[in-house]
């Protein structure tokens, strides 16, 4: 490997891709097969079993490297099939595997596989606790998420032994990776499966500014980070990564080219500014989109999209009708709720939301750390304290929530909130990321295992039991018959999600910015002026919320509603239920635990009872409610 402690890492799709990057000077490949990867859209590209044991064998011959893609959140109806194709993939020699799913890492322990992992960047990895958690498994390098400042990456670096990876160019995803739902909740189609129908490159129009505005608006241009290799070296990247798997030969020979003499310069110490010149101009008159240093000096300017959409790619999807379910929805039920001992879970945003739940029946309210602007809601630490003041007094349990991204500038608050709780009286922490999950267990809280950790199979469960979680959020990503699946395996309490708003995609990129790019020198907050969506072609809105973070989380037009499911949720062995109603004003919430509460705590089952409940529910909701993407078996 050229520089020794550096490596330039290329993708490829097909054999003949391999042999151009590894010519151009590649110190390692990766690629997927034609199973369990997240380029599942072509079949054309991607290694049959026999294209990988070759590509093995002709890049073991080069002296470089070859790294597979076990990059997909799987199904227990999958794991046989994946473990016999992790046991062949060691057999040929394969150097590594990156991997998303923690089944994976379960399944390699329990095969006693030898071959090292790689924590893929769709984990989301972002912060020095996230890769702590990773530090005494089979893993020895993780891929950082993208949205990390150049500073964040330096930190991780000097708190781990693990190698750091990092894209350096190519596609990037307006969304946190992980962490977009879109394509799942409109198509069914899970861009953490590789079938992303690219919602974000559909043209919106923004809906509640003063000024309203049409384009290309969650349409991130491209990663090109050639001008600061010398500064990612410096922080601890080990391996710079290109991104494009679907790529030419043509085009990865050049790229992979122009990125191996920036780096050979970087790293013999040489600076020569007319290569570089040079080598930008090539990379510019060959982009596809134009160029964005993403996260790395900072959050992303007003230039980081293209709302024109000049150079945005034809990619052959748009939007579709979503349906919402009505009165007619019931009779695609069984309406026989077998007794049991169900609970019910409540998140509420803010004491007033809190103060309503007291005197009804609900077992658990959960906080949700962390505000939004635009609706005021969350929580700090002077609002819990009131809020476990008012819990002990009135005998409920309290759970509080972490947030779904937490970069390293942002574990410090965490790492104090979690301090702060070790002496409180509350029921668990619900954590959304690892770093937060890591922290938790050091200070020897009782944990739940939250949504954002995309849990989909009993292994993934497993591991998260060994490491102290005894309730989890499955992913909501779950068609039926896979979370009937995870029911059946017993292995902890699952709660499901039954009723609240789907935020489908968090970005880093202040969308309302990339409107009015003129206007924002001095932000003024117009994001907190009113209810604010994106409307696309068929005139549906998708809800726009902006945290104190200047996060946009981006919501499915229609809330989840399961009411209607409960029964056949129950016969499968289902009995803790959750209510989002953080957003909820005092009458709907009120309103909505009630119908809940008359169903799961009443014991009122009757065939004739619940479908009136239902009725009430959805007149509750005008805008409609769905069970996307969960659907009957």
């Amino acid at each position: 490997m050229r520089g020794g402690e550096i490596e330039l890492l290329a993708p490829a799709g097909k054999p003949e891709v391999l042999e151009a990057v590894a010519a151009a000077g590649a110190d390692a490949v990766y690629l997927g097969g034609k199973r369990f990867n997240m380029r599942a859209l072509r079949y054309d590209f991607n290694f049959s079993d026999r294209e990988l044991a070759q590509a093995v064998r002709d890049l073991h011959q080069l002296g470089k490297k070859l790294y597979v893609t076990v990059n997909n959140l799987y199904f227990d109806r999958e794991l046989g099939e994946l473990s016999r194709y992790l046991v062949f993939l060691q057999e040929i020699g394969v150097d590594a595997l990156i991997i998303q799913d923690l089944a994976v890492a379960r399944l390699h322990r329990e095969l006693g596989l030898t071959l090292p992992l790689h924590t893929s960047v769709q984990m989301g990895l972002a912060n020095s606790k996230a890769v702590d958690f990773f530090a005494e498994t089979a893993v020895t390098r993780v891929i950082l998420s993208k949205n990390l400042t150049l500073s964040e990456i330096r930190a991780i670096h000097e708190q781990t032994a693990l190698a750091i990876e990092f894209f350096a160019h190519g596609d990037l995803c307006v969304s946190h990776a992980g962490q977009c739902y879109m394509s799942s909740f409109i198509a069914g189609e899970s861009g953490n499966r590789g079938r992303c129908v690219k919602p974000c490159r559909w043209p919106y129009q923004t809906r509640g500014l003063e000024h309203e505005f049409h384009g290309y608006l969650l349409a991130y241009n491209d990663l090109c980070l050639l001008p600061y290799l010398q500064d990612l070296v410096e922080a601890g990247v080990f391996s710079f990564k290109i991104e494009g798997r679907m790529r030419s030969a043509e085009y990865l020979q050049e790229l992979v080219g122009i990125y191996r003499s920036a780096l050979d310069r970087v790293l013999s110490g040489v600076s020569n500014p007319e290569d570089q010149s040079r080598e930008q101009a090539v990379l510019n008159n060959r982009r596809v989109r134009d160029f964005t240093s993403g996260n790395l000096l900072g959050r992303p300017e007003a230039d980081a999209a293209d709302p024109g959409g000049e150079r945005e790619p034809f990619f052959p999807t748009a939007p579709r009708i979503l349906p919402a379910l009505n009165t007619n929805s019931w009779s695609e039920t069984n309406p026989a709720l077998p007794p049991g001992d169900y609970q019910l879970t409540v998140t509420v945003g803010n004491l007033p939301g809190l103060k309503n739940m007291l005197p009804t029946a609900v077992d658990t309210l959960v906080l949700p750390w962390g505000k939004y602007r635009t609706d005021r809601t969350g929580w700090d630490l002077t609002t819990l304290d009131e809020a476990l003041l008012i819990a002990r007094e009135s005998g409920k349990q309290l759970v509080v929530e972490t947030p779904r991204i937490v970069t390293e500038s942002q574990l410090r608050d965490i790492r104090h909130l979690i301090h702060h709780l070790q002496d409180k009286d509350i029921q668990a922490v619900e954590v959304n990321d690892y770093g937060s999950l890591q922290l938790v267990q050091e200070a020897g809280l009782p944990v739940w295992a939250g949504w954002g950790l995309n849990t989909s199979n009993s292994k993934a469960v497993a591991y998260l039991r060994e490491a102290g979680a005894s309730r989890i959020s499955p992913s909501l990503e779950l068609c039926r018959e896979d979370l009937d699946a995870l029911l059946a395996s017993g292995e902890l309490e699952v709660e499901i999600m039954v009723q609240g708003p789907l935020c489908a995609m968090i970005s880093d990129m202040c969308i309302f910015r990339t409107t009015r790019q003129e206007e924002f020198d001095s932000c003024s907050a117009p994001c907190m002026d009113g209810d604010l969506s994106l409307e696309d072609a068929l005139g549906q809105h998708y809800p726009v919320k902006t945290d104190y973070d200047c996060r946009s989380h981006i919501f499915y037009p229609r809330e989840r509603s399961l009411f209607a499911l409960l029964p056949s949720l129950a016969a499968s062995g289902a009995g803790y239920f959750r209510i989002d109603g953080r957003f909820y004003n005092d009458r709907v919430l009120g309103e909505v635990a009630a119908i809940y509460l008359c169903t799961l705590k009443n014991l009122q089952f009757t065939p004739e009872a619940l479908p009136q409940d239902w009725k009430r529910l959805l007149g509750l909701f005008p805008e409609g409610l769905t069970w996307s993407p969960l659907q009957e078996s």
